[in-house]
């Protein structure tokens, strides 16, 4: 681990929405143990409700809470969530917007952006493409980083003997099939034009962090399917581990695979998305995707949030 004076250690609150888990999703996750990690005092503010009426709801419960517990930096993960901190008077205010209060419904578009311009002091997003997207010049653009201590290379042996992956080609589809976003329909239609009886889907998700980098090292290509996304994890973390990617053209996904053995870009058509899958399943380099995200490194991530936190108070 890189070592480095820290300029903040803290208390910050994280609030997010919680899943069909009462869980925050797992970049949010990564980032709090990434931090963690750095002496920082991490604690959940989960919003569980759905709907305007639950984040209403939320923002007395959460106005409640900061009055009978004291933090340095409330920092906020996604549109909705972000405004609903905004109305329960949280401040400091870090907001981090994620991707799909971006590239999502039009509304939520509006009102991040009428929130970016006139009520949140820090927004960090992703991408650049989601900077363009809103439209104000004072974001700061830091994708989350990865773990480059856990995602590594593995044996391809010793990984599918642990995954209990059998199929001679293994495509890793990270997600859960029941995200439209994410839209599992395409990924079906692209291993039907592929037909090959010796090449297996796994949709992997829900999985401990710690595992995650043998289901990596078990596959042969990760396969994102996505509408819209950020800056997914799952492509940086698969990189992290050299397996090659082959993506829909979103987030900021050609900046991170551009010119990498076996990965690519493609616009979002069966037959185009499983001509670049045959060719990345037929090559055996693997791509030289650590080095290419060296600067995502967790511990430079984390060093950009510790000074933005202290500049915050």
């Amino acid at each position: 681990m890189e070592n480095y004076p820290n300029v903040f250690s803290g208390r910050v609150l994280f609030v997010c929405s919680g899943n069909k888990n009462g869980l925050c999703t797992p970049a949010v996750n990564e980032q709090a143990r990434a931090l963690k990690k750095r002496g920082v005092k991490i604690s959940f503010f989960r919003v569980e409700r759905k709907g305007v009426a639950g984040y209403l709801r939320g923002a007395l419960t959460l106005k409640r809470h900061l009055k009978e517990n004291k933090y340095d930096v409330i920092h906020a993960h996604y549109g909705l969530s972000a405004i609903m901190a905004t109305l329960s008077g949280a401040r400091p205010l870090v907001v981090s917007l994620m991707g799909s209060d971006v590239f999502g419904p039009r509304w939520i578009l509006t009102l991040v952006k009428f929130f970016t311009r006139f009520f949140w002091p820090v927004t960090i997003v992703k991408s650049w493409s989601m900077a363009q997207k809103i439209d104000v010049p004072k974001v700061l653009v830091i994708p989350n980083g990865v773990d480059m201590e856990l995602f590594r290379e593995i044996p391809r042996k010793e990984a599918r003997q642990k995954c209990g992956f059998s199929k001679p080609k293994v495509v890793m589809w990270p997600a859960d099939p029941g995200r439209k976003v994410k839209n599992f329909d395409l990924a079906a239609a692209v291993m039907k034009v592929l037909n090959r009886s010796d090449v297996e889907l796994k949709p992997v998700y829900g999985i401990d962090t710690m595992l995650m980098p043998y289901f990596y090292n078990a596959s042969d290509v990760v396969l994102l399917t996505s509408l819209w996304e950020g800056s997914p994890n799952v492509v940086k973390e698969a990189l992290a581990c050299n397996v090659p990617v082959v993506s829909t053209r979103v987030g900021d996904v050609e900046e991170r695979i551009n010119g990498l053995k076996n990965c690519s870009t493609c616009d979002p058509y069966p037959e185009i998305l499983a001509k670049a899958l045959q060719q990345s399943l037929e090559n055996e380099n693997k791509p030289d995707g650590r080095n290419r995200i060296k600067e995502l490194d967790n511990n430079i991530v984390v060093r950009k949030l510790l000074t933005l936190y202290s500049q915050c108070i």
